[in-house]
């Protein structure tokens, strides 16, 4: 059997709602259609799979309190090291990967280059203090280990993996307008980028899942997928409309492993 390009956790959407706002995508008033939410989930699986990629599911027994925890990207950081999220509604008690998260300040990751580099969104969830705390709890002894804070500007792109998508070791997908100038200057100087303009932004094209040269993201970004289709890439469109109305798509509901 073929070693698969990609381990990716996933927790079935059983108890997805929006109940509460704490981005600009939600709204309590807007209702999440339950079914189609579990058919896209399901989708977004087999789309892994077929891509080459392994999924791990986690069920979310016992957590209907819960709404969610279908989003694994935001639990954790692969490197035997977890971040806890800093919400008041976040899991712990769950399941054994819950109770490894470690007590800092939330971040969402994006990896790059050697495996040495951690790109960290800064801004209104996020302090830039806690940086030296994950870089030391990430590093490695015969590996340094930087931690790069980059300073989200735009309040709809309130995550990293919102506006940043690594591709390869050395090239990503990113928003330049989520990021003030100096971020910007900062990711040039670390990586080959790939614009994304405002429309495929908003349609969650940065919120994308790779498994080796095939990229999943939301249906629509067109003219993000004639860009990866001129590098090199396999663009692979779904439909993930009822997780926007959380303010994620693909990227937010897979954890790499």
């Amino acid at each position: 059997m073929a070693k698969p390009l990609a381990r990716i956790l996933m927790c079935r959407p059983t108890f997805f709602q929006v109940k509460y706002s704490i981005n600009p995508w939600m709204d309590p008033c807007t209702a999440v259609d339950n079914t189609k939410a579990m058919k896209q989930w399901e989708t977004l699986r087999q789309s892994i799979v077929q891509a080459g990629g392994q999924v791990v599911v986690m069920e979310p027994t016992g957590a209907d309190l819960y709404p969610d925890l279908v989003f694994t990207a935001n639990a954790a950081v692969e490197r035997t090291t977890f971040t806890r999220g800093g919400f008041k509604n976040m899991v712990t008690p769950h399941a054994k990967i819950w109770r490894s998260l470690s007590k800092v300040l939330e971040m969402l990751f994006g990896w790059a280059k050697t495996r040495n580099k951690l790109f960290c969104g800064i801004g209104p969830r996020t302090d830039v203090r806690a940086l030296k705390n994950v870089a030391e709890k990430l590093k490695d002894v015969e590996l340094p280990f930087k931690a790069y804070g980059l300073r989200l500007i735009d309040p709809r792109f309130y995550h990293i993996d919102t506006c940043f998508c690594p591709l390869t070791d050395d090239l990503a997908l990113y928003y330049p307008h989520a990021f003030d100038p100096i971020s910007r200057h900062n990711l040039a100087n670390e990586l080959e980028l790939v614009p994304v303009d405002e429309q495929d932004a908003c349609r969650f094209a940065c919120n994308a899942v790779v498994v080796g040269k095939t990229v999943i993201m939301h249906q629509g970004s067109e003219n993000t997928a004639k860009m990866l289709e001129k590098i090199g890439f396999k663009t692979h469109f779904l439909d993930m409309s009822e997780f926007i109305k959380s303010g994620g798509s693909a990227k937010c509901c897979t954890l790499r492993l």
